[in-house]
């Protein structure tokens, strides 16, 4: 290039001086120290200026190393430029959002609008950006890892060790909330989900937590984990709590083993003994009632028996009165005949003229 040359005299910035005499003649920041060579800096920039116009309009000033001429746009290229400078600059502002996100617009750091899936546009950057969060993904915070983070007190002063994992999603109606309201939304829920779940087991017994009370647990550490996220705006919903483990501390893990499979054990027999219960009662209760149902039938036959009777003794004496001779005769032969029945005697009247024939009856005998 022509300020590579080192030759005495030539070059942009003008000659002037030896190679070791009068100073550095070729420098084009410096007065010429000695001799009467080259002209002063104003000059040399002026020389410099002319130099570089010659070469932008394509003049014959210099040349680029190995002989090829500088480039030339002219003024179509610079448009041509400008144009595709433009297009880069406007498509800065369109937005492709997939299913399942969500976009927050912001102009000049300020929240503008949310895009939901498909194609939008904004304002190019820097003037408006745009931040795509994945709405409908699930996330997943674990809690409980280390000792530190498990070991909580109980409501009945017990130690007890907790895992536990949140189910949680950005939320997809203000996106803008996690990226303006907090600095590590992940961050912020697993200190505060540890927070509410050692709130809610120190109001709650050991047998509880370790047991049949998870499932209660659960749904009250949900509850005001997303109250809490709702007060801190932080754009997350919770979707829900699983408690992983829960049990005492290992030094006296198998103590409370032994304690649970008494309880257990207890509650089997107490099953038991309700299923023998509820067998033997109704059954007994059945019984009961048939003897009352037979009681009172009992009772009316009884009673009617004697209506029966009293109502034929009636009858009787109403015949009796009539005709006393004949009723007490009729009244007296029938009880014979009642009692006389079912013997093996015979028994007649002298005075029938019947004559007497062994066997009368042949067939008495087989009765």
């Amino acid at each position: 290039m022509p300020w590579d040359d080192k030759t005495k005299g030539s070059g942009p910035w003008g000659g002037g001086g030896g190679d070791n005499g009068g100073g550095d003649g070729n420098s084009p920041w410096k007065r010429p120290t000695g001799g009467n060579g080259g002209g002063d800096l104003e000059d040399q920039m002026r020389r410099m200026q002319e130099r570089f116009r010659q070469r932008g309009n394509g003049g014959g000033g210099g040349r680029r190393r190995g002989g090829g001429s500088g480039p030339n746009f002219g003024p179509l290229g610079i448009l041509v430029l400008a144009g595709i400078a433009l297009v880069a600059w406007l498509m800065t502002g369109v937005v492709v959002v997939d299913e399942g996100s969500r976009a927050a617009v912001f102009r000049f750091g300020q929240w503008q609008t949310n895009f939901t899936p498909g194609l939008h546009f904004h304002l190019p950057a820097p003037i408006e950006s745009h931040v795509i969060m994945p709405s409908e993904k699930q996330q997943e915070t674990q809690i409980g890892n280390n000792s530190n983070e498990a070991l909580m007190l109980t409501g009945d002063e017990n130690i007890v060790d907790v895992r536990f994992r949140i189910f949680w999603f950005y939320d997809p109606a203000n996106p803008e909330n996690y990226i303006l309201n907090v600095d590590d939304g992940a961050e912020l829920l697993k200190a505060s989900a540890e927070s509410v779940m050692r709130e809610v087991v120190g109001k709650t017994k050991l047998d509880d937590v370790i047991t049949t009370g998870r499932g209660t647990i659960s749904e009250q550490v949900k509850a005001q984990l997303q109250a809490l996220m709702n007060d801190y705006r932080a754009g997350i919903q919770v979707q829900n709590v699983e408690i992983q483990e829960a049990a005492a501390p290992a030094q006296v893990r198998q103590a409370f083993i032994d304690v649970v499979n008494a309880g257990q054990d207890a509650e089997k027999t107490i099953q038991e003994a309700n299923k023998y219960a509820n067998d033997i009662i109704p059954r007994a209760e059945g019984q009961a009632l048939q003897v009352i149902q037979n009681a009172e039938a009992y009772r009316e036959q009884v009673i009617a028996n004697a209506t029966g009777e009293a109502a034929r003794f009636n009858a009787i004496l109403d015949e009796y009165r009539k005709a006393p001779q004949v009723t007490r005769e009729r009244m007296y032969l029938e009880t014979m005949e009642r009692v006389l029945g079912n013997t093996d005697k015979l028994v007649l009247d002298s005075g029938s003229g019947a004559v007497p024939y062994l066997p009368i009856d042949p067939n008495r005998s087989n009765k």
